[in-house]
């Protein structure tokens, strides 16, 4: 959790410190069961999280190699071990996205999704592209929050995957009102932007689709599981997912 301030010529700057609540056990363990459950086994040292000095320096370093090499990622202002100090870089995307009606997200979903592709075929990852963690000032995306240290521990192609499904979820209840059409062209956008990626990823959701629709089935025995919001946006989000596999 990274909080903002404004200096006195207007520039905004946001600072993490170790001086914040980890991931508690109950959490670790509700991570590392869903990753495992969609078939990317992330190491439990990954997932527990028990140094915060660590994870502030693993994430320092990030941004470091990521600016180096040209990505958008918020320019690194101060770092003395315990507390970080960066640049603002805009809006997230999830905040953007509520201030529009339904029928004015997909545009942005899709650029979004787009520019992941990008990211990824550029050798790069995110481990944490939920809405919340990308940025959209009006002319280009940027990330946040390089806390989790997912590679080496797991495959870079295994973990990219992983960045798809994390913003697709994200997305959930923004997405439902719009149907299974609009989560298919989310994914159809990140396949579109690179074909190799795209290609991978078709595989990786034809893998996972049975797992996700078992659990989909199972709620079902249960009216008040069945009838409930979660589970109807998991459905439209299963069934665009179905759409996507079948190059639909």
């Amino acid at each position: 959790m990274s909080s903002p301030s404004t200096a006195v010529d207007g520039t905004r700057t946001w600072t993490k410190t170790t001086d914040r609540p980890l991931r508690s056990w109950r959490k670790s363990a509700g991570v590392w069961l869903f990753a495992h459950f969609v078939g990317v086994p992330i190491p439990w040292a990954a997932a527990r999280q028990t140094d915060a000095r660590a994870l502030l320096a693993h994430e320092h370093e990030r941004l470091l190699a990521l600016a180096a090499v040209g990505e958008h990622v918020p320019h690194v202002i101060g770092f003395d071990g315990h507390t970080l100090v960066t640049s603002d870089v805009g809006p997230t995307l999830d905040h953007l996205l509520f201030q529009r009606t339904p029928e004015e997200r997909l545009p942005l979903m899709q650029a979004a999704a787009a520019d992941l592709a990008g990211f990824h075929a550029r050798g790069q990852w995110h481990g944490g592209a939920q809405a919340r963690n990308i940025t959209w000032d009006g002319e280009r995306f940027a990330r946040l929050d390089f806390e989790e240290p997912l590679v080496p521990g797991l495959a870079l192609d295994m973990v990219q995957r992983y960045d798809v499904l994390q913003l697709v979820l994200s997305l959930a209840r923004l997405i439902e009102p719009l149907g299974p059409g609009a989560v298919n062209a989310v994914l159809q956008a990140y396949a579109t932007a690179d074909a190799a990626q795209g290609e991978a990823l078709r595989g990786f959701i034809a893998h996972l689709l049975p797992r996700l629709q078992r659990v989909s089935r199972i709620a079902a025995w249960s009216r008040r599981l069945d009838t409930s919001r979660e589970l109807m946006r998991l459905r439209t989000v299963l069934a665009g997912m179905a759409a996507f596999v079948a190059g639909r």
